[in-house]
């Protein structure tokens, strides 16, 4: 198992750097202008474009909030799904998934692996995106009238973490119940984009409140508060929850998937309990 992880994380370095800068440089250009701009941000606060986005203009704190801390999950979700559905349906369309499965190890312990170099990838950039916009906070903050403090910005990204994770063991989970990589990404992403929207909708339209428990996006704090109080204990356990719900149905659905024969789950025939 440690061979596999190794390699699972070995294979992820390129992308947990690159990701990590870009998320850096997202959110250094958006901490750097708003003192040129905080004014011309200020009257466009009632625009409805920015209110169905979840964005507040009315402090630097809550800017911050809905841009930064909102949008780093949001962005990172889409490495989530690449990276979880590349994972075991990518595979399995290369063909490489076989010569893994020859590996002295379960199913269960491959898809444990796999999960949990998804889990420390996520993890370490937000460290990475964490700690470079605590730096480029850190030293231009004369230049704010502001309470936030760097410790606090970096906390506040990496709250994403659970968020991430819970998309991505989503995402995960479709790439070993569907027939291919193509389609578990569409579905992942028609989740991602549905719950990002259906959250902030909800909160213009009273009509809708019903939706706000199924978006992933409701449990996830991005308002000024956040930087003070830091995530809600019982959002954090709704989001790890859902991650280890898919996560437990990825072990049920990868267990019963006929490898290299792209079918839906009634179209495949009983397979042994082990690989």
């Amino acid at each position: 198992m440690l061979s596999l992880l190794a390699h699972e994380l070995r294979s992820r370095w390129k992308a947990v750097v690159g990701w990590g800068i870009g998320l850096i440089l997202f959110g250094a250009m958006y901490i750097t202008v708003y003192p040129e701009v905080a004014e011309q941000m200020a009257d466009m606060a009632d625009l409805s474009i920015y209110q169905a986005m979840g964005i507040s203009m009315a402090s630097f704190e809550g800017y911050i909030g809905s841009v930064v801390i909102l949008f780093v999950p949001l962005l990172l979700g889409i490495y989530a799904i690449i990276t979880s559905t590349k994972t075991l349906a990518g595979e399995e369309d290369s063909g490489t998934l076989e010569l893994i499965m020859a590996r002295p190890l379960s199913r269960r312990q491959i898809v444990s692996v796999k999960a949990l170099a998804i889990g420390t990838a996520l993890i370490v950039i937000l460290l990475v995106a964490g700690l470079g916009n605590a730096a480029v906070l850190a030293a231009i903050k004369t230049s704010y009238d502001t309470t936030l403090m760097p410790m606090n910005l970096l906390s506040a990204i990496l709250t994403g973490w659970p968020i991430t994770m819970a998309f991505a063991m989503i995402a995960l989970f479709l790439g070993a119940f569907v027939p291919s990589r193509r389609i578990a990404s569409m579905i992942a992403t028609v989740v991602l984009i549905a719950s990002y929207f259906g959250e902030n909708i909800a909160n213009m339209v009273n009509s809708l409140e019903g939706i706000k428990p199924y978006s992933l996006f409701t449990y996830f704090d991005s308002s000024a508060t956040a930087f003070t109080d830091g995530a809600k204990t019982s959002d954090v356990l709704i989001l790890l929850s859902v991650a280890v719900v898919f996560f437990a149905l990825t072990l049920i659905s990868f267990q019963r998937r006929n490898v290299t024969v792209g079918a839906w789950p009634w179209q495949r025939g009983r397979v042994p309990a082990e690989k």
